[in-house]
């Protein structure tokens, strides 16, 4: 037999390679390019504050401009004055305070969206010694001012306040924003957050800040107001800070040297508004939304004209005129109308019955004096009620005995639910006469038959208002007869089914904000 015959077909022909390396090879490749391109998107979406970066999201449509922030839903932050942001950047090495910076740019990028620290805030007096119009195309922000000041309290740290605002609007910044206006970002009425830190060549700090809440501004007893814009976009070439260091001591001489020469007389023409105190500017606060409850409810507020964003009512220098109403009191023999003070925004649908004024004694010599009246008899006639413009409020501690109306949780006239910050900040500024309603946990410091005294779980508050924590904000709720409050010590809970009724905050001398209010829902 041939030995050929059963050689298999392929040992007939050359021997075939199968490139095994090329093709680990190849797959090694793809697997790196993967690789790449998935820790590269990583990399691109978690440092936009890169000008590449920030240019590919944009063309992409992953970034969203910066956004205007209502001062109630602002990010939290802590508020530092100027002496304690220099104690905290002066220490940090120059690869630190990038690496902060970075972070800082990067947040506001964001609009704080995935901020893991608080936003630091600025606060304090600054007098303005420069400001310039921002160039689109050059700096970071395309339209508006940037005004260079100097804290009064600590002039170790200087401060650019970017103003960004719409084109329209500059010729506005640029008639008030002049050398020796006083800007006083304050945490009650602005949030003045911190972009960039910069350490200068004689140990001082320069800040860049920017008020996150966009609002209108004008000069303290003045006319006429410019209104912010956040802007449309980034340009990131552009450096931080906005002000050249070269330029600060210039703007620092030549500020020096005008406020002396106003100061000193030697220019007779000079303007009166030189004087930081006499030119601050204030922010204008529109007026906050009201919720309309029920009609027929206690404290329903009269209909507001809504206020569209960003176009807040301008201040006039002439105030609107107030109703005078000229009372003329019948003139009686003995009697004498005593004025009564208006109720306050509480009580102002308390109708009082007609007072009838008891008839004059015709003896001289058997005049008494006259008794005052039992609260709800007239005098000399039982059959007349009175109804008083402001009822008594007890002391907290002790047994008022009140009885007011009562609902099932969750069927209680709608209103505003707030927490107990949001509640503090009215003292400065009133309710309003709006139905407000208080959420959150408290523990009962102090308690007695008809009221108690409560304060915030843990004494610590939202960073947002650091006025109102737990050692400064009290809660004095009423209970209505038959209700027992709850036992000194124990945590009380409540939410937007069972929340406390505000029917007042009063700050008192010492610095403590006294929310009071009442329970108004039946036990569950």
């Amino acid at each position: 037999m041939d030995d050929d015959f059963f050689r298999r077909e392929y040992d007939l022909g050359p021997q075939k390679k199968d490139n095994l390396f090329l093709w680990t090879v190849c797959i090694l490749l793809l697997t790196g390019a993967v690789l790449a391109t998935w820790l590269g998107s990583f990399y691109v979406f978690g440092h936009p504050e890169i000008p590449r970066n920030y240019r590919l999201l944009l063309k992409l449509h992953k970034v969203e401009p910066p956004k205007r922030f209502e001062y109630l839903a602002a990010p939290p932050g802590d508020f530092y004055t100027a002496q304690k942001i220099y104690d905290k950047y002066s220490v940090m090495t120059e690869g630190e305070l990038q690496l902060e910076n970075a972070n800082l740019l990067r947040e506001y990028i964001r609009n704080y969206q995935t901020a893991g620290n608080s936003v630091p805030y600025i606060t304090g007096q600054f007098t303005m010694i420069n400001a310039r119009e921002l160039k689109a195309g050059s700096d970071i922000f395309p339209s508006g001012m940037v005004a260079l000041a100097q804290c009064n309290d600590f002039p170790q740290v200087l401060m650019e306040y970017v103003y960004t605002a719409g084109p329209s609007s500059v010729a506005d910044l640029k008639q008030t924003l002049t050398p020796g206006v006083l800007i006083a970002p304050q945490r009650t009425t602005e949030l003045t957050a911190i972009l960039h830190v910069q350490k200068l060549a004689d140990g001082r700090l320069l800040l860049t800040a920017m008020p996150i809440t966009y609002g209108s501004y004008t000069l303290k007893n003045s006319v006429g107001t410019f209104d912010l814009d956040p802007p449309t976009s980034l340009h990131l070439e552009g450096r931080l800070p906005i002000t050249t260091l070269a330029s600060i001591p210039t703007a620092g001489r030549n500020y020096a040297a005008a406020h002396t020469e106003a100061t000193e007389g030697n220019n007779p023409d000079a303007s009166p508004s030189a004087s930081p105190a006499s030119a601050q500017l204030v922010r204008v606060m529109p007026p906050l939304p009201v919720s309309t409850p029920k009609p027929g409810t206690r404290g329903s507020p009269q209909p507001t004209p809504a206020v569209a964003r960003g176009t807040p009512p301008r201040l006039t220098s002439t105030p609107p005129p107030v109703p005078i109403v000229q009372v003329t009191p019948t003139p009686a023999p003995l009697a004498v109308a005593t004025p009564v003070a208006p109720p306050p925004a509480f009580a102002q649908n308390v109708t009082p019955a007609p007072f009838e004024t008891p008839e004059p004694e015709t003896s001289g010599t058997d005049m008494q004096p006259t008794p005052a009246p039992t609260p709800g008899v007239a005098a000399n006639n039982p059959n007349v009620q009175l109804q008083p413009f402001i009822q008594a409020e007890a002391t907290p501690g002790t047994d008022t005995g009140k009885q007011w109306k009562v609902f099932k949780p969750g069927q209680m006239p709608r209103g505003k639910l707030l927490k107990i910050t949001e509640a503090a900040e009215l003292a400065d500024r009133g309710t309003g006469g709006e139905e407000l309603y208080l959420s959150g946990q408290f523990v009962v410091t102090a308690s007695n038959e008809n009221s108690a005294v409560l304060r915030a779980k843990g004494g610590v508050l939202s960073a947002l208002n650091p006025l109102a924590h737990s050692n400064s904000v009290r809660v004095l709720v009423e209970f209505p007869s038959g209700n027992k409050p709850p036992a000194e010590g124990s945590t009380v809970s409540r939410d937007e089914m069972r929340p406390f009724e505000i029917y007042d905050v009063r700050r008192e001398r010492n610095g403590t904000v006294d929310v009071l209010a009442r329970e108004v829902t039946t036990p569950q």
